[in-house]
């Protein structure tokens, strides 16, 4: 029986297993029991549907997961934490899990955080306030994504997601017509929870919001 879960949903945490990412049948489900981090951080991204909105956190959890297993391409693991999941891993056929489902479900936490970061609205206040994305950067450290993190080049993954989002904002903020932004950044079916101080709840906050409205 083939496995349809959504963005969400990779951990079933009734029965502590991992059911998302990488499984395509039930019977390749890895018991994550001895993940706990991992098993946390089903909450945590549950937790962030509820506080940025469904829509945002979607859009951001594929953008997190390539980021950060590109940074991984790149580093190390001195703490051999893959070599070490893989022993204590097995599917329900007893048969230990591919090395790149290991990482999955290892990493995963570190991805949906990430995910957070770069869905909130905190990351565009501050990159349009100060022109630059040390904030950015400085909490890829902070809340232990990325320890030491720091980008050295432009070609960095996050340096060429932050580019590319604001040049979608750009694009939408001086386009003649307001509709051009339900294209780019559709409304939620259900929208996120009012911010103090916000006049729409229904509209996302954008540093170009003022453009789409005359």
């Amino acid at each position: 029986m083939t496995c349809w879960t959504t963005h969400d949903r990779n951990v079933c945490l009734r029965h502590r297993l991992w059911i998302g990412n990488g499984i395509a049948d039930a019977d390749e489900q890895v018991d994550i029991s001895r993940l706990p981090d991992t098993l946390r951080a089903q909450r945590h991204h549950r937790n962030l549907v509820a506080r940025h909105g469904r829509r945002w956190v979607r859009n951001a959890y594929p953008d997190a997961r390539k980021m950060y297993f590109a940074w991984l391409q790149q580093s190390a693991d001195p703490f051999d934490l893959l070599d070490t999941a893989r022993r204590i891993l097995t599917d329900g056929t007893g048969n230990l899990p591919s090395p790149g489902l290991t990482r999955t479900m290892v990493f995963h936490p570190q991805v949906v955080t990430l995910a957070g970061l770069l869905a909130g609205r905190e990351r565009e206040r501050r990159a349009v306030a100060t022109g630059h994305v040390a904030w950015l950067v400085e909490q890829i450290t902070v809340r232990n994504i990325l320890l030491g993190y720091v980008p050295k080049e432009r070609t960095d993954p996050l340096i060429q997601w932050v580019e590319q989002h604001f040049s979608t904002h750009k694009f939408v903020a001086f386009h003649r017509s307001p509709r051009i932004y339900d294209a780019f950044f559709p409304r939620e079916t259900i929208p996120p929870p009012r911010q103090p101080g916000e006049a729409d709840a229904g509209t996302r906050w954008s540093p170009f919001h003022p453009y789409y409205l005359c």
